[in-house]
């Protein structure tokens, strides 16, 4: 018994002396957060606290006529081949962690649509309806606290002051829209994101309009001016050639000033040209844009890869934007790693 007794007093002793203080004000791990296609925007926040994060930190997955998922009416010789360029609708689109939006609107038989053809009544295909659009917007918006970007151009039967159209925008976005109630002082994309979001659960839409005047109203209506909003550098290239779209694209960013100034935006499209569209007319095998841009995107990750290899791309030298066909969450993820890169 005596020989039991010392040998678990031993023991205690042993143990007790092993076991570490953890005093009250020791420092914790930071916990995980998994950054997520749907919600990488305030993922990112959340896993960086102490980062003021804004748009020149982070890189941006776009959607180029992002509406064309769906074809509502088609002129004659259009059909998916030659004009559909999004396979997700809107909703899914903000899923997969597109945040900016090339939307191209018109007006027909008394509705607002989406639309993608050579000029307003030229040979091309109405897409999705705008209300739609909107509709899914405003409820992705309810439930994720993402920012959003409509960059709205190419006006069909309508205009930047056409009543009816800032009237939908409004009667379905309604306070996601963001306005500038109070002048900035400083630019727009020096502006932490986290402060043009809120503090609430919601998320916020920007709405660029093209042409319209950069006046303190329309400012104040959440009408925007791109250039004055979102100065970007980097030019589309009206290729139809895979290797000339990126070696221009290269290019492009290579002169990039990275001045603090100004974003830079990859246009990751391929165009058709005239021949190519009318053999998708008569041709069901002709190569469609879906097949010349799914030969695009696979590009992607290593092309950005050989430029973060050389240090083009390095933290406080990124790109801020890329617009592309048939977006998914594959750019999402490409933009994900170098946003990382340049905040870590």
């Amino acid at each position: 018994m005596e020989y039991k007794f010392f040998t678990l007093l031993f023991l205690s002793v042993f143990l007790f002396s092993c076991k570490k203080e953890t005093p009250n004000n020791a420092r914790q791990a930071a916990p995980t957060i998994e950054i997520k296609p749907e919600s990488w925007m305030h993922d990112l926040i959340t896993k960086y606290p102490s980062k003021n994060i804004t748009l020149l930190d982070i890189m941006l997955p776009a959607a180029h006529d992002a509406g064309i998922y769906q074809l509502t009416s088609c002129t004659f010789g259009a059909n998916a081949c030659n004009t559909e360029t999004q396979l997700l609708n809107f909703n899914e689109q903000l899923i997969q962690g597109i945040r900016m939006f090339d939307v191209r609107p018109t007006f027909y038989n008394n509705t607002f649509y989406t639309y993608h053809a050579t000029d307003c009544d030229g040979l091309g295909c109405r897409g999705a309806a705008l209300s739609t659009i909107l509709n899914d917007v405003n409820k992705f918006l309810d439930n994720h606290a993402e920012l959003v970007f409509f960059e709205i151009s190419h006006f069909c039967h309508i205009s930047t002051s056409d009543t009816a159209l800032l009237n939908l925008f409004n009667r379905i976005l309604g306070n996601k829209i963001y306005k500038e109630t109070n002048p900035i002082t400083t630019p727009f994309i020096h502006q932490p994101i986290k402060d043009i979001i809120g503090n609430g659960t919601s998320g916020k839409i920007i709405l660029i309009f093209d042409g319209v005047a950069n006046t303190s109203t329309n400012r104040a209506n959440g009408l925007f001016n791109g250039s004055f909003l979102l100065p970007k550098e980097g030019r589309w290239t009206n290729s139809h050639y895979l290797k000339d779209m990126i070696q221009a694209q290269l290019n492009e960013y290579s002169n990039f000033s990275n001045d603090g100034e100004h974003l830079f935006q990859f246009s990751w499209q391929i165009t058709q040209n005239e021949l190519q569209a009318i053999n998708c007319a008569i041709n069901p095998n002709a190569p469609s844009i879906h097949k010349t841009a799914d030969s695009a995107n696979v590009r992607i990750a290593p092309v950005l890869d050989s430029l973060i290899a050389v240090n083009e791309i390095r933290k406080g030298r990124i790109p801020n934007v890329i617009y592309l066909d048939f977006s998914e969450s594959f750019v999402t993820k490409q933009c994900i790693k170098i946003s990382k890169l340049n905040i870590e």
